[in-house]
């Protein structure tokens, strides 16, 4: 898939749930098109969106039996209020930004200009309640660019963030609360592609032509992060300082070198594989293999004839490459027709 706002342009696009402090992946589902889901025919959202894969991962990583309102936060590739009404309903709150022209938005908070006008204030806000939910908030803020956030059941009291400004000092600007909230919780994703793609990763080490292989790296570096991130946590729980991240993976590739096959739970002894036929070219015990006596000059180059198997040239197929030998069975030819092997 190609994305070109995205650091890594190519590449096989994952819908994932991580922990918004630690950034520990709890559950992903790579894209591999729409689908129609389980439930589709009783639910009235639409389960054919990455929307939908939103709503698979919450249901997986939460259960079914959740107990008071979390708070997920999003970016504006998934936010949408069909999305927001229905983990609403799976007492789940959400904050993100939002592209504006999504449907439902209000489109009384959105802002064409893309650069703060003359005469307005950095940090002043604009928001609208909706009217059939309540809790459903449309935000607009005014930062150096406009941003634009869809939230429910956030608090709209004014707060205040400290933006770096180019030749002067920081300062404090206005902002609403559902702002901080978000500035707060959003690092989870992102945090967790910085481990996995900026710092010893193995899947942008290698470069592959089969999209599989890159995916499989990637997963490997994924697993290798979540770990490393359990062992942080254990130090903090232990009281203990946490090795660097580099010290910690070359222990452990020193650890997996050290492993065999007893320090497994469950050792599988090895099936005999039933016998069958081989697609492999063998050559037969009983043939005598003498080489072909014949000449030919190749960019002034002597170099011996080759021959190639008539039967094997037209069952190869187009794909496969020829197979040229100059090697014959003495006692299988006749005469001038050699049996080439």
């Amino acid at each position: 898939m190609f994305m070109p706002d995205k650091p890594h342009r190519y590449g096989s696009e994952m819908f994932m749930v991580c922990d918004s402090e630690s950034a520990y992946s709890h559950r992903f589902e790579i894209y591999i098109g729409k689908r129609q889901s389980e439930d589709s025919i009783h639910d009235a959202f639409d389960n054919k969106t990455g929307d939908a894969a939103v709503i698979r991962n919450m249901k997986v990583v939460l259960g079914e039996h959740l107990q008071g309102f979390r708070l997920v936060v999003i970016d504006r590739y998934y936010s949408s209020v069909a999305l927001a009404i229905q983990l609403l309903s799976m007492s789940l709150y959400v904050v993100g930004t939002i592209v504006t022209n999504r449907l439902g938005f209000d489109r009384r908070v959105v802002e064409k200009k893309q650069t703060l006008p003359q005469g307005k204030e950095r940090g002043s806000f604009t928001f609208s309640r909706s009217i059939a939910i309540p809790t459903m908030i449309a935000c607009h803020w005014w930062d150096r660019k406009p941003a634009h956030y869809l939230a429910t059941g956030p608090s709209m009291a004014e707060d205040s963030i400290r933006r770096n400004l180019k030749g002067a000092p920081a300062r404090n600007f206005k902002c609403p609360k559902l702002d901080t909230d978000y500035q707060r919780w959003m690092g989870g994703v992102d945090v967790h592609d910085q481990l996995r793609l900026q710092s010893y990763s193995i899947e942008t080490s290698f470069r592959f032509q089969k999209y599989h292989k890159s995916l499989f790296m990637g997963l490997l570096d994924m697993a290798l992060v979540n770990a490393y991130i359990t062992h942080k946590k254990t130090c903090a729980i232990k009281r203990l300082t946490p090795k660097p991240r580099g010290e910690w993976y070359i222990l452990l590739h020193k650890q997996l070198l050290q492993l065999k096959a007893e320090d497994f739970v469950e050792v599988l002894t090895p099936m005999d594989a039933p016998a069958g036929p081989s697609r492999k070219r063998r050559r037969h015990a009983g043939h005598k293999h003498v080489q072909f006596n014949d000449w030919v000059t190749v960019s002034e180059v002597q170099k011996r004839r080759q021959r190639s198997c008539k039967v094997y040239a037209l069952l190869r197929g187009d794909r496969k490459k020829s197979f040229q030998t100059t090697y014959y069975c003495e006692d299988c030819s006749k005469a001038d027709a050699k049996c080439f092997l």
